[in-house]
């Protein structure tokens, strides 16, 4: 994989995905490879604990069969090929579970060797998923940048060359680091179980907080909580009722992590109802992908650039557009000098928009301007605020200026 290395003005680093003719290719040969290797390693760990190859044969082929029987089921339902992480590991252990209680087979030695398999699964498959451009995080001052060769495969065309966090490479790092460490629980002192605990716990609090980091919009949110984060408090708090029931090996550490992942659900839900910026409802993927949408239909709409002898002209033919939130965007471009500046007043519906969520607003627009570097923010009369946006050259620096000048009077005139 080739990737290319950008360095703006602002010392910020952009990583830019290689084309690629066939994505979907690359995303089934890391899945392969990611099975391939779980099924070595598997194999090695129950020859070196003395557990039966023919069982682990019958427990893959389970796995396999689980795994495109969901998949299929998925696509019934979904009328399209979905693939969830969660789903598929739940069902798998459940069904392997089973396959090993018919089989009178000791079921948590099993389960231990299966969950470091899913793991080296999981590794694998984040990095299909970062060349494809799937399971994507958000907006970022530094990331990967997807061309059209990703949107022909699938991926959103208005988020094409906007830079993107990598949260597919933090989680498959994440997930070698947590099979790493099951991998020396196993060969150490441990009861039967104690692995596949481990996984559970540690994927669920690391999946957890990457949940924040996520950008694509398609996914169902319950609460302001996506499935992923309800997922992950259920199935810790699951594992801990089995250790209270003596299913699977007690630790006391366990309940205190379910306590503070429900504890930490509330805190965030308060925190967001009192936030007068309402920074999460402001930045949630569904709005950010309806401000892009916006700004795209400004774009197609954009009157001629006004030179700064124009300044005094009337706003007629400015268009505006709004949001489901209710914010309210216009845009335009001016020649002031021998620069080109973008500039756009952005106020909200039924209320004045705070500075803070201001601010917000100029941040993501910077950050889907692909050659701004930086902004100034001008805060105008009830409740408009004006974003200035130069790529040109480092004039602009992000502040909030409340007295008028005259690209305050371009701005006035705009909206």
């Amino acid at each position: 994989m080739r990737i290319c290395f950008h360095r703006k003005q602002d010392r910020s680093l952009s990583l830019r995905m290689p084309r690629l003719c066939r994505s979907i290719n690359t995303f089934e040969f890391c899945g392969y490879t990611g099975f391939l290797l779980s099924f070595v390693q598997s194999f090695i760990l129950v020859r070196q604990l003395g557990l039966s190859q023919l069982t682990l044969l019958g427990v893959t082929g389970t796995v396999i069969l689980t795994f495109y029987a969901l998949m299929m089921v998925t696509k019934i339902l979904a009328n399209g090929e979905v693939i969830i992480y969660y789903h598929h590991e739940i069902a798998v252990i459940a069904t392997s579970a089973v396959f090993l209680r018919l089989t009178q087979q000791p079921v948590l030695p099993y389960l231990d060797v299966l969950v470091l398999g899913l793991g080296v699964f999981l590794a694998c498959g984040r990095i299909g998923c970062l060349m494809v451009g799937c399971c994507h995080g958000r907006l970022c001052r530094w990331g990967v940048r997807y061309g059209d060769a990703h949107a022909d495969a699938g991926f959103p065309r208005d988020l094409v060359g906007v830079r993107l966090f990598p949260i597919q490479a933090v989680e498959s790092a994440l997930a070698v680091c947590i099979a790493s460490a099951g991998l020396l629980l196993l060969f150490g002192r441990h009861r039967p179980g104690s692995v596949l605990v481990w996984y559970v716990i540690a994927y669920g609090c690391a999946r957890f907080c990457l949940e924040f980091f996520r950008g694509d919009a398609g996914r169902p949110y319950l609460w302001g909580f996506s499935e992923a984060q309800w997922t992950s408090l259920l199935l810790t708090l699951a594992v801990a009722i089995a250790e209270r029931t003596k299913i699977l090996p007690p630790s006391r550490w366990h309940w205190v992590l379910a306590m503070a992942m429900g504890v930490s659900v509330v805190l965030i839900s308060t925190w967001r109802r009192f936030d007068d910026s309402h920074s999460f409802e402001l930045l949630h993927p569904r709005h950010v992908r309806e401000i892009i949408g916006a700004l795209a239909h400004l774009e197609l709409s954009a009157p001629r650039a006004v030179p700064d002898s124009e300044l005094n002209t009337s706003s007629e033919g400015i268009h505006v557009t709004h949001t489901s939130l209710g914010y309210r965007i216009s845009a335009g471009r001016s020649v002031i000098g021998s620069r080109t500046i973008k500039h756009y007043s952005v106020s909200k519906d039924g209320g004045s928009l705070s500075l803070r969520a201001a601010q917000i607003l100029s941040l993501l627009l910077t950050r889907l301007e692909a050659n701004s570097n930086s902004f100034k923010l001008i805060q105008g009369r009830t409740g408009v605020f004006h974003i200035l946006l130069d790529s040109s050259s480092n004039y602009l620096q992000p502040h909030t200026q409340h007295t008028e000048n005259p690209e305050a009077r371009l701005h006035r005139n705009a909206m």
